[in-house]
């Protein structure tokens, strides 16, 4: 550049100069990265040859492993969307389904005369409960055959306010939903045994309770609720077992004779020579439907002590029953007693004395407040 170089030849000078001395440090700095990468792969390709089979085997799998990791958080995330996506199609499936049931113009509305009090309702509501009585009753092929009252209501000899919860129940259980079921009716104590027998009557126990549970020992399933030992249910308030007298082991080792294997060389019995004799269990957290029973008398005072008929009271129900216990045979095995209803308390009535080792009842078990099941 001349010495007397103008202002703007100048100014490209330095300008010139600036671009070339970035150009050579971003050369320079280029070099340099470019030998720190090559350094870099150098380093790692000496690490390789270095190591031993056991150590890349290991590091090996120790990236497979996080790799795996991260696929099963995918899959997992996947999954989770197909499910919401899945429960949201049930949803709206739900949903079409009470609509249309809603907007059905065909449901006709039914009049009825239920114990003199006039209650109206929908053929829908009545027919709701598939496979029951009360549905086939309601479905339109037996319309003529209903006795009717004067108004030309359909005449139903049932109690009003505990039909009226079941109609309660059934319009609930249109409008339910997965998260927002249709409550069970609260049915008072007093009225229970009438309850049970009149949604048994309209085949509604199963639709509204599920399927009836299989057979248990009463004695063990109301241990495993309470959890407590079997043999403790009377100091742990769920059972109450009193006899018309007693001559045996002391009353407050009577709730033995309830556990899992009974008195050994001991017995629950009668004061001998008073007639006749009882033993009661009243049930006061649960309700019972006794289906079968096994009774075990004392060997050593069976001949003498023992009675071979009794009569057991379940409910209203009173059913004979009778067994030759004998010194060989001292336990009955199974015997059924089928109950009809749910009861909280049954009785042994023995004509003469009686001496047992073990009680074991069979059947199905409630708890207070909760509905039948069958």
């Amino acid at each position: 550049m001349s010495a007397y170089a103008t202002p703007v030849e100048a100014t490209q000078g330095e300008a010139q100069e600036g671009q070339e001395g970035q150009e050579g440090q971003e050369g320079q700095e280029g070099q340099e990265g470019a030998g720190q990468s090559e350094r870099g792969t150098s380093n790692s390709l000496r690490a390789l040859e270095d190591a031993t089979l056991e150590e890349l085997a290991s590091a090996l799998t120790t990236q497979l492993g996080k790799e795996e990791e991260r696929v099963q958080v995918k899959l997992q995330k996947v999954q989770q969307a197909e499910k919401a996506l899945e429960e949201k199609r049930q949803q709206l499936q739900l949903l079409e389904k009470r609509i249309f049931a809603f907007m059905d113009c065909k449901d006709e509305v039914i009049e009825l005369n239920v114990g003199g009090q006039h209650i109206s309702t929908t053929r829908g509501v009545l027919c709701s409960a598939d496979g029951s009585m009360l549905a086939g009753m309601f479905s339109g092929n037996f319309d003529s055959g209903h006795q009717r009252d004067k108004e030309g209501r359909i005449f139903l000899d049932v109690d009003p306010p505990l039909f009226e919860k079941v109609l309660r129940h059934l319009r609930l259980r249109r409008i339910a939903s997965p998260d927002h079921p249709a409550p069970l009716p609260h049915v008072p104590e007093e009225l229970k045994a009438e309850w049970d027998m009149m949604i048994k009557y309209f085949g509604l126990d199963s639709f509204m309770y599920g399927p009836a549970p299989l057979s248990v020992n009463i004695f063990a399933r109301i241990a495993e609720l309470g959890r407590v030992d079997q043999s403790k249910l009377q100091e742990n308030d769920l059972v109450r077992l009193s006899l018309s007298s007693t001559g045996g082991v002391p009353s407050s080792s009577h709730q033995e004779v309830l556990g899992e294997c009974g008195f050994s060389e001991r017995s629950l019995e009668n004061s001998y020579g008073a007639h006749p004799n009882s033993i009661s269990i009243k049930f006061l957290k649960h309700r019972v439907k006794v289906e079968a029973m096994e009774l075990r008398a004392k060997i050593a005072d069976v001949l003498a002590h023992m009675s071979n008929k009794w009569t057991f009271k379940h409910g209203s129900d009173c059913i004979n029953m009778s067994y030759s216990f004998s010194r060989s045979e001292p336990s009955t095995g199974r015997l059924d007693a089928p109950g009809q209803t749910f009861v909280d308390e049954v009785q042994w009535v023995f004509p003469r004395d009686f001496c047992l080792e073990h009680i074991v009842l069979h059947g199905q078990v409630l708890e207070k407040g909760s509905g039948p099941s069958s």
